[in-house]
C-alpha cells in the first residue's frame, strides 16, 4: 500500500491544527512549513533535510527551531522517529502502524505496510515486565539500486 502525499498533506495540515488547539500550542507558520515538508516526503528525512527543504521559504528560521518543532511533532503524535543503523533521527509523519526497510548501504528508509506484522503475538509474560503501547519491526538490508549497483561493479570489474 503506497501512501498519497497530497491526502497525507491535508491530512496532517488538518491535524495540525486539531493537535495545537488542544495542547495550548501557537500555529505558526514554522509548524506549518515544517509539517508540509515532512509529510510530503517519503524517504523519513532528517532534521537537517526538513531544515534545508524550508529554509529557503522561511526567512530566518533556524536548525534548532526544527529541531524543537520535530521533537514536539513527536511527543504530541504528529510525527514517530525511527531509529535506524545510521543513529540519525529520522521522522515520519505517518503515524498509522507501519514497519520500514532500511539500506545499510545507502541509508535510505521505505515503508513497509503488512498486516501480518501489525498482529503479531506478544510473548508471554511480557506484561509483567513492560507495557507495550506500539512497535514497528525494521527490517536491514539493501535496497534494490545498491543491489543493481552491486551487480554492476560486479559485471564491470568481472
Amino acid at each position: 500500500m503506497k501512501r498519497d502525499g497530497r491526502i497525507i498533506c491535508e491530512k496532517k495540515s488538518r491535524e495540525l491544527e486539531e493537535v495545537c488547539r488542544r495542547n495550548g500550542l501557537a500555529l505558526t507558520i514554522q509548524r506549518r512549513a515544517i509539517l508540509e515538508s515532512l509529510a510530503s516526503r517519503f524517504d523519513h528525512p532528517t532534521a537537517d533535510q526538513v531544515y534545508e527543504d524550508i529554509s529557503g521559504r522561511i526567512k530566518g528560521i533556524s536548525r534548532t527551531t526544527v529541531y524543537r518543532v520535530l521533537e514536539t511533532f513527536v511527543e504530541i503524535g504528529l510525527a514517530k522517529k525511527i531509529s535506524n543503523p545510521e543513529s540519525k533521527a529520522r521522522f515520519d509523519a505517518d503515524t498509522a502502524r507501519h514497519h520500514h526497510l532500511t539500506c545499510t548501504t545507502c541509508g535510505a528508509v521505505l515503508d513497509l505496510f503488512d498486516d501480518a506484522l501489525n498482529n503479531l503475538p506478544l510473548p508471554a509474560g511480557i506484561e509483567k515486565d513492560f507495557e507495550i503501547r506500539d512497535y514497528s519491526i525494521t527490517f536491514t538490508g539493501l535496497c534494490s539500486a545498491c543491489v543493481a549497483e552491486r551487480v554492476k561493479i560486479s559485471i564491470d570489474s568481472g
